[in-house]
């Protein structure tokens, strides 16, 4: 019996200064979990004055630790999933058990083992509402309840970082929330275990690549971004909001990733009117757009590549809706102000994965740690088995058709664009001042805003191509749909008065020529399987009275054309 008590005395010396420090932090004036009639928050008990009865009891309490005193939860919950995530998030057990007593919204507050029913006022129907009850379906909130597989982007948490798995090696509420002191983070005042600006306790565990190493423009903006622009944890700036500038750990519009709404939306916060950051969304209110906000739901998923079953990108079936997401193009982690030469992507689409010229998957590298500008193209104008083009009325029609740009623009090929690669043997015929043979393009030199920094007459607009107001997302005027001259695009590069000098027959062909008709009605402007880009449009140009269709290269200065054009037969017509 002496014993007994010797032992009873010990644990209770032990524990004295827990116990004190624990209640200390509850009765703090910053604390809503004192749910004692003393307590600060509008939720709190009629008349009881004791403050740890609500969730624990010294003597016959619920058989959980430690020393449980809430009635327990019956419900079944649905947990987290994601494409991305390699463990599994599990049942809530533990720790997480224990704050869903109150804040899964199924049981009252103050229902307890030992006294029953507490009184309690401000709430509706004895239980939590809104914002403060996660409900029973748990997809919507940072996994709980798994054991962390750790990886080049996600680490098991430092000891000395306030954040702690279980005695299983599991994340549950606890790792994060500290229910006993509300004001670890006085500014988002949320229980967390310690401060979280610039998402401070996120990166305990997750790594995001580039995040810091460039760093992300997201991590280091200074620009304001605060509850009136959607913030929702009480920081001002995008970089003290962090991952939660996107991101929302509790309750999120978009489970998967937890993202605050859906990607075109949650990126339109700072990038839409807002001025936080360029006004993007805009881009998409234009005529030609890449089909961001047009195709609903958002199909993308960060999981896509050639080796995903479920997400395989390019698509392999006709059947696949096709997308184009921000993070299609993007990598909110990654990306940065940072210049590159072409055909390198800049910053602006670092740590994005592409399809490369022989149509395997490639990781970005160097600096800016991104692929080749048309790689990212590729990975839906390349390969993909749902190509538009083909069934396309706005498109014209070629004796010729290849609608896969990878192919297109492949360095073999007698003629092309030089996207993949740098010309061989050409000689610089009719380039403007600041291009020459050797030089390498850009797919967004010819598609991009019509009123960007890429534009015949430079504008304000942002660079990329999200939006024009000419036909295929072009920069400028190329009318494709008749025969009639419409080419300013072509002119970017190629000299007008070069072209209609006198002195060789091309100078003489595109003279009697380009003053009437448009460029696309003998050229195609990516790449072909003749010379010069020649592959006439059948619209306008149609086979000579002998039923021939062709341009025949004779070498330097010299060619034959068999077709009938502007009501001339041509059969042969050489020059």
């Amino acid at each position: 019996m002496t014993f007994r008590w010797s032992a009873l005395v010990i644990v209770a010396v032990l524990l004295a200064p827990l116990l004190l420090s624990a209640q200390a932090t509850v009765t703090s004036p910053a604390n809503k979990h004192n749910l004692s009639v003393s307590g600060p928050g509008p939720v709190k008990a009629t008349t009881m004055t004791e403050i740890c009865i609500f969730c624990h009891t010294p003597h016959n309490s619920n058989p959980a630790t430690p020393l449980w005193n809430q009635t327990q939860s019956a419900s079944t919950y649905t947990p987290y999933t994601s494409t991305t995530m390699a463990a599994t998030a599990g049942v809530p057990l533990g720790s997480s058990k224990l704050c869903l007593s109150c804040h899964d919204g199924t049981i009252a507050l103050g229902s307890t083992v030992t006294r029953g029913q507490i009184a309690m006022q401000g709430l509706t129907g004895g239980k939590l509402t809104g914002a403060f009850s996660l409900g029973t379906n748990l997809a919507d909130d940072h996994p709980i309840a798994f054991a962390p597989i750790t990886s080049s982007e996600l680490v098991a948490p430092a000891a000395n970082s306030g954040v702690k798995l279980d005695q299983n090696g599991q994340l549950q509420c606890r790792s994060c929330h500290d229910p006993h002191q509300m004001d670890k983070d006085p500014t988002t005042m949320k229980f967390l275990v310690t401060n979280n600006s610039s998402s401070s306790l996120c990166v305990v565990c997750h790594r995001k690549q580039y995040w810091t190493s460039n760093p992300s423009s997201h991590q280091a903006s200074t620009k304001p971004y605060a509850a009136v622009n959607g913030a929702h944890t009480g920081y001002v700036t995008v970089a003290t909001n962090g991952c939660e500038s996107c991101h929302k750990p509790h309750g999120a519009s978009t489970p998967q990733r937890s993202l605050k709404a859906v990607e075109e939306v949650t990126c339109a916060q700072c990038h839409g009117p807002t001025s936080i950051g360029r006004n993007i969304q805009a881009e998409f209110a234009k005529v030609y757009t890449h089909p961001t906000y047009s195709v609903t739901p958002s199909v993308h998923d960060a999981s896509e590549s050639p080796d995903t079953p479920s997400h395989p990108l390019p698509e392999p079936s006709a059947a696949t809706p096709r997308h184009a997401e921000c993070a299609d193009c993007h990598n909110s982690h990654a990306s940065y102000a940072m210049v590159a030469a072409a055909p390198k992507g800049s910053g602006k689409v670092a740590g994005v994965w592409g399809i490369n010229a022989t149509g395997s998957a490639v990781q970005p590298s160097g600096t800016p740690p991104s692929v080749n500008e048309y790689e990212i193209c590729f990975k839906c104008h390349g390969d993909s088995a749902n190509l538009p083009q083909p069934t396309d009325p706005l498109l014209p029609r070629r004796v010729t058709r290849q609608f896969n740009m990878r192919l297109m623009f492949a360095t073999t090929n007698p003629s092309f664009h030089p996207v993949e690669g740098r010309l061989t043997g050409a000689s610089g015929f009719s380039i403007k001042t600041g291009w020459t043979a050797t030089s390498v393009i850009y797919c967004t030199d010819c598609h991009d805003n019509d009123t960007g920094p890429k534009a015949a007459t430079p504008g304000t607009g942002p660079a990329g191509p999200h939006g024009s107001n000419i036909k295929h997302l072009l920069v400028n005027t190329y009318n494709s749909e008749t025969d009639t001259r419409s080419a300013a695009l072509c002119f970017k590069c190629h000299d007008s008065t070069r072209i209609s000098q006198s002195g060789s027959w091309r100078n003489e062909l595109h003279r009697d020529h380009h003053g009437e008709y448009s460029c696309s009605t003998c050229h195609d402007p990516h790449g072909t399987n003749n010379t010069n880009l020649i592959n006439f449009d059948t619209r306008f140009v149609t086979p000579s009275s002998s039923g021939i269709l062709r341009f025949d290269d004779l070498g330097t200065n010299r060619g034959t054309c068999y077709l009938t054009c502007h009501g001339r037969d041509h059969n042969p017509l050489s020059y």
